[in-house]
């Protein structure tokens, strides 16, 4: 039998080291923030027009099993949620910056 010795974990590194600290910080964190966005705005979009060309295959008779076109429907629905809520907690977190006070 084969024991597998006991080794030493790499430790967990600072948050500084991963976001990448520095005078820029703000304004690398706010890059992505927009880059957030715009990847679901894409991911959203792509899963949209896959479910549309699957609901269009299907109905053409491109393909035969009804569950690819419905589990790309439900891709697509997920993907418009998660946009939605995306976007409404961003919109909360603006008004309760905006209604703090200084």
């Amino acid at each position: 039998m084969f024991i597998v010795p006991i080794t030493k974990m790499p430790g967990v590194e600072s948050l500084e080291k991963i976001s990448g600290a520095g005078e820029e910080q703000g304004r690398v964190s706010g890059r992505n923030f927009e880059r957030v966005l715009e990847d679901t705005m894409k991911q959203m979009e792509e899963a949209q027009e896959a479910s549309n060309e699957a609901d269009e295959l299907l109905a053409s008779g491109g393909i035969d099993d009804l569950h690819t076109a419905m589990i790309k429907a439900e891709q697509s629905t997920a993907a418009v949620e998660f946009t939605t809520q995306l976007t409404s907690r961003v919109v909360n977190a603006y008004n309760q910056i905006m209604n703090m006070q200084v």
